[in-house]
């Protein structure tokens, strides 16, 4: 599987029915660094941290299939090297 990258999130969030607008504004980023993160601007995913993560997640969660969510709990875990117990 293709490492974790930004369209991983922009994918989240478009199957979750929000614009980057709605998202940064729900998860306290501004649309430009939303837009950042998912066009992979350089050091953007680098940078990324778990918290910010965490949060575009609990707002895109509620409305994404349950194999949009194992898949992305998977590439995550993968990502920030987590071990699932």
């Amino acid at each position: 599987m293709a490492n974790f990258s930004g369209a991983h999130l922009k994918s989240l969030r478009k199957e979750a029915g929000l614009t980057q607008k709605e998202l940064a504004s729900r998860i306290g980023l501004s649309r430009e660094t939303v837009v950042a993160i998912e066009n992979e601007y350089v050091g953007s995913i680098d940078k990324l941290s778990i918290e910010v993560v965490n949060s575009w997640w609990a707002v895109c969660r509620r409305t994404v299939s349950a194999k949009t969510k194992e898949s992305f709990k998977s590439q995550i875990l993968r990502f920030f090297n987590i071990q699932n117990s």
